[in-house]
């Protein structure tokens, strides 16, 4: 092992040096490709600028120089091209990315606040351009798209904002920085004193985890593998292949157990000689030697070898084990399965399997009782969509059978249109259905003026958003029509309740019923009779007509 240690001093100076000869030499390389692109269509005036900073910029990057003057000729080529774009394009140039570059690497460049003055001067230079182009004292070049007050102010707002906030934390990010850094040195100070105790340690945990990796990829990739399975018969497939494959154990069964819990289910198998029996119940028994049974009773692992003649129970479906393990299967303190798993090696379970088996048997007992809930809450809320939609379709046919259906606008006023469905020529434009819980209960249709037929996306996502809005505020004022006449209803109940209350006298309030039934439905006769249908019998009777 090599016990050198690294060297952790930090020297800014030279980091600064090699930062600023690689900036260089970048620029350089790619000023030529820069160059070159805008070399055929730029003015004589810009091609001469655009030269002449090249190779400033290539003196800086090749000559020897003081690392100041270098920083300084860096600055001033990014900030005279970001000058000139701006002096040339205004807001619709790429001049605000140069005067931001030019920003960010006075901050990490130079330690005199540069940066500050950087931005400052950008800023006024910004607004000065943008003042003398609205005055009229200044224009752009004349392919320039043109300008306005609006254009210029949000341009000097964003970079302005962007300045200060790349600034501010160039600023932070440097003195964080140095604090680390000094950090980095107190604890490398300290962890130096402590590596060789730690690195004793290590070595004996190394060995020991190194007979333990394989078996950590196995349980990792399976339980993956039985987290991502979304259906119940192929997640306890997968898990007791997966078992058997990663862990090399001959035969991996798993049993469901039914609501009384004495009767298991074998619902997978990754032996082909098993295969057959799936789906096959077993009857759970008092037995002591039977893993199964003892993992019913008390609800934890067990563990047999044949080692021990004792207590080891042979199953007559798997002759050749040696070794067997079950594992329960429990979900929220509740039981709902066993995993069995049989060995060919007569010590094949230790305590590090036990514990890894017990997390994969978890994790299996987990994913099926989730996926079982997913799959009911699925079917529940198809149900709850389906009967939903049933009942809109049906209360909305119901309701728009005795509603004015449509209503168009035209340059005369808004007008009711009784036809339910648009003809062939009524298609034409832009054509959006009224949704309410899956069901169409109405639609939308727009026609644009003149000769223009073409919607764009965005128009239709407005269009579709209105409708939304439309079939929501359709149901509200169904609902409180609803409410509405509920309420009248109410009143009139209390209100004819109060009439026929107000006496005592089997006559009068036989009467008084007939009068108010009238009155609330506006009858033309209402007869009301008291008595039982006998011979000779007399009879209470009332009537109230409207002439």
């Amino acid at each position: 092992m090599n016990n050198s240690l690294p060297d952790v001093s930090f020297d800014l100076k030279e980091w600064r040096e090699r930062f600023i000869r690689a900036v260089l030499r970048l620029a350089a390389l790619l000023g030529v490709v820069m160059i070159a692109v805008s070399f055929p269509t730029a003015p004589s005036a810009d091609r001469i600028l655009f030269l002449t900073l090249y190779v400033v910029l290539l003196g800086a990057a090749i000559l020897p120089a003081p690392y100041t003057l270098r920083a300084y000729l860096l600055l001033a080529v990014t900030a005279t091209i970001g000058a000139n774009a701006i002096l040339g394009w205004g807001p619709w140039a790429d001049g605000a990315t140069f005067l931001l570059a030019t920003v960010v690497l006075a901050s990490f460049l130079l330690d005199n606040r540069t940066d500050i003055v950087a931005l400052a001067g950008s800023i006024i230079f910004i607004v000065a351009v943008g003042y003398l182009e609205q005055t009229g004292a200044y224009r752009l070049n004349e392919i320039a798209p043109a300008t306005v007050l609006a254009d210029w102010g949000g341009y000097i707002a964003d970079f302005a904002i962007i300045g200060t906030i790349l600034a501010s934390a160039a600023t932070m990010l440097k003195t964080a920085f140095a604090q680390i850094t000094g950090q980095t040195k107190e604890a490398f100070n300290t962890l130096t004193m402590e590596r060789h105790a730690l690195e004793d340690k290590i070595q004996e945990r190394t060995d020991e985890l190194e007979s333990h990796m394989f078996q950590l990829r196995a349980a990792t990739s399976a339980a993956r593998a039985i987290a991502e399975t979304q259906e119940i018969a192929g997640l306890l497939q997968k898990a007791v292949d997966l078992i058997s494959e990663r862990f090399e154990y001959y035969h991996v069964g798993a049993y469901i157990l039914d609501d009384q819990r004495r009767t298991a289910y074998l619902q997978a198998s990754s032996s082909e000689t098993s295969k057959p029996l799936v789906g096959q119940a077993f009857r759970i028994e008092p037995d002591r030697k039977d893993p199964l049974s003892q993992v019913m009773e008390s609800r934890q692992m067990v563990v047999a070898t044949d080692l021990d003649k004792t207590h080891f129970h042979r199953d007559a479906n798997f002759p050749l084990t040696r070794s067997r393990m079950a594992i329960p299967l429990v979900v929220r303190g509740a039981l709902i399965g066993v995993i069995d798993i049989h060995s060919e090696q007569p010590r094949a379970f230790g305590p590090e399997d036990v514990e890894i088996l017990q997390t994969l048997a978890d994790l299996t007992a987990i994913s099926f009782d989730n996926v079982r809930l997913l799959e009911e809450t699925r079917s529940l809320l198809s149900q709850l969509a389906a009967g939903s939609a049933y009942q809109t379709q049906t209360i909305w046919s119901k309701f728009t059978s005795r509603q004015k259906n449509a209503y168009l606008y035209t340059p005369a006023g808004v007008r009711p249109v009784f036809s339910r469905e648009p003809g062939p020529k009524e298609r034409d434009g832009l054509y959006v259905p009224i949704v309410l819980q899956g069901q169409a209960i109405g639609s939308i249709r727009l026609k644009r003026k003149g000769l223009s037929t073409q919607w764009s996306e965005r128009e239709r996502d407005f269009v579709d958003k209105i409708a939304n809005q439309t079939a929501l505020a359709l149901e509200n004022s169904r609902l409180v029509d609803e409410a509405q006449k509920s309420a009248l209803r109410n009143q009139m109940i209390a209100s004819f309740s109060t009439h026929v209350r107000e006496t005592l006298d089997v006559d009068s309030v036989v009467r008084s019923a007939a009068t108010e039934l009238r009155k609330v439905f506006d009858l033309k006769e209402a007869e009301i009779m008291i008595g039982i249908a006998q011979p000779d019998a007399p009879a209470i009777s009332a009537r109230d007509s409207n002439p």
